[in-house]
C-alpha cells in the first residue's frame, strides 16, 4: 500500500514517554498502516493545518475525515486508527482530555480485537505497535492526575515490550523509566528506585548492542503493518 500523504500527527506530540530512537521511527514518513477509504481531501487539510500549530481549526477537518472514514471502512475497521490517534493527538494538544481518551481507547480496542483467540490471553498479548496507544492514553490520564489508570498501562507496555523483544531491550528501559516516574508523582518510590536500577542496567548493556530490527519486531515498520491489514 502506498504511504499516506501527511505525517501522521499524534507522533510528534502525544508520545513524550518514548525514546528517541522511537521517536526517530514515528516521525518520519507515516507508515503505512491505512487502506485507501480512509482517505480524504479532509485528513489532508487537518494535517497540514495540525503540522502548522492550527490545532483548533484543524480540528473540524480531522473530525470530517475520521466520520468519512468511519462511513467508507466501518466503525470497526483497523484502516479507521490513524484517524481516531490524529483526532485525540488534536483534542489532546487543546486540552480536551476527556475527548483525547475516548479516541484513544477505541483505538486500542479496536487493535485488541483484531488479536487471535490463542493470542488473546498470554501475557503481554497485543499488536506491539500498542505500546504507543497505551503510552500516549496514559499520557492522558497522567495530565488528568489519574496516576493509577496511568500505571496500569505503563504496566501494560513493559508487558508488551518485554513480550516483542525481551527483557534486555533499550525500549524496556524506557518503559521501565515511565512507570517509575508514574509511581514518583504516586509517592511510590521505593518500587521507583528499582525500576529505575533496572533501567540503567539494561541502557549500560545494550548501549552498542541495539538490535538492527527492533522496529521491525514492535510493528513498527511499514512492511510489517501492511502485511496486517
Amino acid at each position: 500500500m502506498p504511504h499516506r500523504r501527511v505525517p501522521h500527527m499524534p507522533r510528534l506530540i502525544v508520545a513524550p514517554f518514548l525514546c528517541a530512537l522511537l521517536m526517530a521511527i514515528l516521525t518520519g514518513p507515516h507508515r503505512a498502516d491505512a487502506e485507501e477509504c480512509a482517505d480524504s481531501p479532509a485528513e489532508v487539510q487537518a494535517g497540514t493545518l495540525y503540522s502548522d500549530g492550527e490545532s483548533e481549526a484543524a480540528l473540524p477537518y480531522a473530525y470530517e475525515a475520521l466520520q468519512h472514514a468511519v462511513q467508507q471502512c466501518g466503525a470497526r475497521n483497523i484502516a479507521i486508527v490513524t484517524l481516531l490517534s490524529d483526532l485525540g493527538a488534536i483534542y489532546q494538544d487543546l486540552g480536551r482530555y476527556a475527548m483525547a481518551e475516548e479516541l484513544l481507547k477505541r483505538v486500542i480496542d479496536i487493535k485488541q480485537a483484531a488479536l487471535s483467540p490463542e493470542e488473546e490471553n498470554k501475557p503481554g498479548a497485543a499488536r506491539p505497535d500498542m505500546i504507543i496507544d497505551l503510552d500516549n492514553l496514559a499520557f492522558v490520564y497522567g495530565a488528568q492526575g489519574k496516576f493509577s489508570e496511568a500505571g496500569k498501562l505503563f504496566e501494560r507496555v513493559l508487558a508488551i515490550a518485554e513480550h516483542a523483544v525481551g527483557k534486555k531491550h533499550i525500549i524496556v528501559a524506557q518503559a521501565l523509566r515511565n512507570l517509575a516516574e508514574n509511581y514518583r508523582a504516586e509517592g511510590r518510590y521505593e518500587e521507583t528506585g528499582s525500576l529505575l536500577e533496572r533501567a540503567e542496567q539494561i541502557e549500560a548493556e545494550a548501549a552498542d548492542d541495539i538490535p538492527a530490527n527492533w522496529a521491525d519486531e514492535l510493528g513498527l515498520t511499514s512492511t510489517k503493518l501492511d502485511d496486517e491489514v
